[in-house]
């Protein structure tokens, strides 16, 4: 697959799968960013949500059904954005490097007969992501930000920039707040993805396919939905503290400088295991996604090679009639 058709069907299965599961995706946020008095001890003041049922419940009481949805449009602008780049730079990197394997092995065909280790497949995705956070961090702050504001207040996109900006004084790095733990982060799609190909690589081998014929074969919608949903549940268990630091950096008023720092305070005032609070709405909503992201951009590629051959068709027929 191309490049770019790689990115585009990649990019709009993501926003697709993003848009079923906002609500939980809302809920997370808002259950990862509560924090306990350091001061005080006291909890009841921070923490309004028990989990995320209660937290969807009050949403939905205070600012009914469309409350679900607040910051949903730029929630699903970071999502097309960064897996457009990132499933660009993905299958650009990964292509390339098996040609470049290739060579090196001194291979007289092309590159599909070359199956990557588990730790090329975690290098390539780390490339991708890193190249991705560029460009994608400042859409995720403003999103963070978005899903945390509070009854009354202004959630508007024009209203996030303008409060972003002014809360640092002019300074725009404030945008790419959050950028170093996000860096480290692209180990989580990397692990999602490398994940994905070694698991998709030994069910078409249990099939009985090898070399081209692994290339060719696609999964059907049910295996695509459920390697991505156990692709997805390894890699979020491993990265969920670096998770809750990134949305709490880049949370409003935010007193940290580091992702450090939040790991610190959390570990001290709260406890180890809280380093991984909201990880089942976070391992729900990524799982889901991860397996419809799968299965959606499967069947879009499917669908996008239908027209085509349609397209064509028609075209040699007009040629002929003509």
């Amino acid at each position: 697959m191309a490049s770019l058709e790689s990115a585009f069907t990649g990019a709009v299965a993501s926003s697709l799968a993003a848009t079923t599961v906002y609500p939980l995706d809302l809920a997370k946020t808002l259950i990862q960013t509560q924090h306990k008095n350091a001061d005080s001890g006291d909890s009841k003041e921070e923490e309004k949500y028990k989990n995320v049922i209660d937290c969807i419940i009050k949403i939905f009481k205070k600012r009914g059904f469309l409350g679900l949805y607040q910051g949903l449009a730029t929630n699903v602008a970071a999502n097309f954005v960064q897996n457009f780049i990132y499933f660009f730079w993905y299958s650009l990197i990964r292509s390339n490097y098996f040609v470049f394997k290739a060579g090196r092995l001194q291979l007289k065909d092309d590159s599909k007969f070359i199956e990557l280790s588990t730790i090329e497949e975690l290098a390539l995705g780390m490339s991708a992501g890193a190249m991705t956070q560029v460009v994608t961090n400042p859409i995720s702050v403003i999103s963070t930000r978005q899903q945390l504001t509070k009854d009354g207040e202004d959630a508007s996109l024009k209203a996030v920039i303008k409060q972003i900006y002014e809360e640092s004084n002019g300074d725009l790095t404030a945008f790419w707040k959050g950028f170093k733990v996000a860096l480290v982060l692209s180990t989580n799609p990397a692990i999602t993805y490398g994940s994905y190909q070694k698991l998709k690589s030994m069910i078409l081998t249990a099939k009985g396919l090898s070399g081209s014929q692994k290339i060719s074969t696609q999964l059907s919608a049910g295996e695509n939905f459920l390697l991505g949903m156990f692709s997805k549940m390894i890699s979020t268990f491993v990265t969920q503290p670096l998770i809750v630091a990134k949305i709490t950096l880049q949370g409003k008023g935010s007193k940290f400088k580091t992702f450090q720092e939040v790991l610190q305070h959390i570990y001290q005032n709260e406890g180890f295991l809280s380093l991984w609070k909201g990880v089942i709405p976070q391992v729900s909503k990524g799982v889901i996604v991860q397996g419809l992201l799968f299965t959606y951009k499967d069947e879009i590629v499917r669908v996008i090679r239908k027209l085509l051959f349609l397209y064509k068709n028609i075209i040699a027929r007009n040629k002929l009639v003509a």
